[in-house]
């Protein structure tokens, strides 16, 4: 699949994605919202569920549960049940080692597609995780998926220590069932600041990247989706659309989702746009206090700067010479915080 194809199907997609609890089980180096086991505060499941019916009128159609650990949100049943009555599609992104309770196994009736970290082999994986036996507890749970029958795939966040390992993770992921494999950049953002503030990587490890992300779309071909979070400058010259709603005419938009295929709830509840980290001056709102008008509201009151934020990145991109292989949303998300 080719970056254009996959910027094209996942258009199909209006997600938002819910962080319902920055609580998890593990506290990973590169986690970008900084979760781990001390947080206790989660989101209303009543406020959320207001929230759900108003995107979906909206025309969002899609849920992506991350956080922290989704399975350890309280409501989550509740949650997927309600949301699939409102015909969303459930997805969720796990580190996939709270698979084995029967509760857990049960809640999989209610989710079209999970994502499942892994940070490269055992010994890496664990380093990442902070914790020995979480490779092979993953393991245990990608058994779980497969004895279900479950649609999965696998998400990798790239590391200096991990590209060399890309050829490997393709070749695993498709022996254990996987039908996609996401391969990230590592943003520094969150944990990864402070945790592995040396190992982001520079543009001849994502030219590497990106070159074996095309290797291995080749040796997959119709048997896995291989998707890289990685955009080539020229390419995007070229179809500017795939990162920018406003190239194209916006006359006939109605909705915010006509602008953003993705916008994110935040463990506090705040409504932004496009990718987590976002600056909260762009914020949509609050789901504990949003009014039936807020996105019409947020449209024609701050659409025109965030064309601004979006044309003003396009070009400052265009015209850095050295850098041609990018992660679009790492650098829209640094880019907000300067406006």
């Amino acid at each position: 699949m080719t970056v254009k194809q996959t910027a094209v199907e996942s258009s199909l997609f209006k997600t938002i994605q819910i962080h319902p609890s920055r609580k998890c089980n593990l506290s990973c180096l590169h986690c970008y919202s900084s979760s781990s086991p001390h947080y206790s505060q989660m989101l209303d499941i009543e406020e959320l569920k207001s929230f759900l019916v108003y995107a979906r009128e909206q025309g969002y159609n899609n849920i992506s549960l991350s956080g922290g650990e989704p399975f350890l949100y309280k409501n989550l049943e509740e949650l997927l049940k309600f949301s699939k009555s409102l015909g969303f599609q459930n997805a969720l992104a796990t580190n996939g080692m709270l698979l084995q309770s029967d509760r857990n196994q049960n809640l999989l009736q209610h989710i079209d597609i999970i994502a499942i970290s892994i940070d490269g082999k055992k010994e890496l994986h664990d380093k990442i995780r902070g914790q020995a036996g979480a490779f092979e507890k993953m393991l245990k749970g990608v058994d779980v998926l497969n004895s279900h029958g479950k649609y999965f795939g696998f998400i990798h966040t790239i590391t200096p220590d991990s590209w060399e390992d890309l050829i490997w993770l393709g070749d695993f992921a498709y022996e254990h069932n996987a039908k996609l494999l996401q391969l990230h950049p590592l943003e520094m953002y969150g944990r990864a600041l402070e945790e592995l503030k040396d190992s982001s990587l520079d543009d001849t490890l994502a030219y590497k990247a990106f070159i074996l992300s095309n290797y291995l779309t080749d040796k997959y071909q119709h048997k896995m989706i291989i998707q890289l979070d990685l955009l080539h400058k020229e390419y995007l010259k070229d179809f500017p659309e795939i990162v920018n709603p406003f190239c194209k005419s916006t006359e006939t938009y109605t909705k915010i989702s006509d602008y953003f295929d993705t916008i994110i709830v935040d463990d506090s509840g705040k409504i932004i746009p496009m990718a987590y980290g976002f600056n909260p001056d762009y914020c949509l709102g609050n789901i504990s206090s949003l009014k039936d008008s807020a996105f019409d509201e947020y449209v024609s009151g701050k659409m025109s700067n965030l064309k601004k934020l979006y044309s003003d990145t396009l070009t400052k991109v265009f015209s850095e010479t050295g850098t041609d292989v990018f992660n679009w949303n790492e650098i829209i998300v640094h880019e907000s915080r300067f406006i």
